[in-house]
């Protein structure tokens, strides 16, 4: 039987397609005994822990209670102020000069004379009294203004009213501030310096209200110098009752446990308690949209993502709430590489017992 060129190359191309279909097939069908993928993990067995519950603020050092307001007991013109904000002093050491203004002169010379009639009156009623002109009432009346009028200028004097004066440093110290400029005349009790007593300084840091409460006087903190990054303990001294206006934060005073520089910058780490749960290492939490999650691994080395909460972390560590299942070990190095019924291998070297 003879056939025809057409039907022979149509025979041809049929063989062809067909060998191309088998081989194709052939390398898309995987043997049944092919292994799945799969990833290196390393694990550890859920234990029950504990870490400290912190919470971390910042703020500075500051004089606190340990800072003194320096006043004017009596107005005069600020002739010289002999110190710079951040200098250190020592007892009786000269701060600022101050001359008399026109009213504190016109005051003393006032009391002045005040004085000298109450005394001329005294001696007219006592030779009054002498000729009977006068009663013992009348001298005792006399007697009293000049007491009154003697303890007027006796005050007066001892502010320095009316002459020139020096204000000296009451204790050795550091001044924090100065709150008035040469050639200003200031009123009596015009605040003039601030001083800080060295040995008893504090930091004040700003906590959110909400964490306030969770403080109390005598918690324990560490104090960062945050220039240095030197590490200080320290102690809770006190929690203002309520916000500041331009912070909106609550002021926590701590005493540090050791000498510390005025206005250096730092954080506090204030430990409030305790958090208790499953302790495990930080990397171990993943996080998305959904929230904190990680892996546990079955028997059958299957991955299952499971919902957690974290309670608090410290350093590297963070405590998860009580709920996992702690016959399921926990994956820690590799988790970010899984998805939930992704099979894994459990490293040798990484798995706990």
């Amino acid at each position: 039987m003879k056939f025809s060129r057409r039907q022979i190359i149509t025979a041809v191309l049929m063989g062809a397609a067909a060998a191309l279909y088998w081989g194709y097939s052939q390398r898309t069908t995987a043997p049944s005994g092919a292994a799945q993928p799969s990833v290196l993990v390393s694990t550890l067995r859920l234990t029950p822990g504990q870490l400290p519950a912190t919470l971390t603020a910042y703020g500075s050092i500051t004089g606190g209670p340990a800072e003194t307001t320096l006043s004017l007991p009596a107005g005069g013109i600020i002739t010289n102020i002999a110190v710079l904000p951040g200098q250190r002093v020592m007892a009786g050491e000269t701060l600022a000069s101050v001359a008399a203004d026109a009213q504190s002169v016109a005051d003393l010379r006032k009391a002045e004379d005040a004085l000298a009639a109450a005394q001329a009156n005294r001696a007219h009623v006592a030779a009054l009294l002498a000729s009977h002109l006068a009663t013992n009432a009348d001298q005792a009346a006399a007697d009293q203004a000049v007491d009154d009028a003697a303890a007027a200028l006796g005050a007066l004097q001892a502010t320095g009213a009316g002459k020139l004066r020096t204000v000296n440093a009451p204790f050795a110290g550091i001044v924090s501030a100065v709150l008035a400029a040469p050639g200003t005349a200031q009123p009596a009790g015009a605040a003039l310096l601030r001083l800080v007593d060295p040995n008893h300084l504090v930091a004040i840091a700003g906590v959110p209200p909400a964490q306030a409460s969770a403080i109390n006087a005598g918690d324990a903190a560490q104090i960062i110098l945050l220039n240095t990054q030197t590490v200080l303990s320290g102690t809770v001294l006190d929690v203002s009752a309520a916000p500041d206006l331009q912070s909106g934060l609550d002021d926590v005073a701590l005493r540090p446990d050791a000498a510390v520089p005025l206005a250096a910058p730092i954080r506090a780490v204030i430990t409030t308690g305790m958090w208790n749960g499953y302790v495990v290492p930080r990397d171990a939490v993943q996080n998305d949209d959904q929230g904190d999650y990680v892996f546990q691994v079955d028997g059958g080395n299957v991955a299952h993502r499971v919902a957690v909460t974290v309670l608090g972390s410290a350093g590297d560590e963070s405590v998860l709430a009580p709920g996992l299942n702690s016959a399921m070990m926990l994956v820690t190095t590799g988790a970010y590489q899984l998805d939930d019924g992704m099979a894994v291998r459990v490293s040798a070297a990484g798995a706990a017992n």
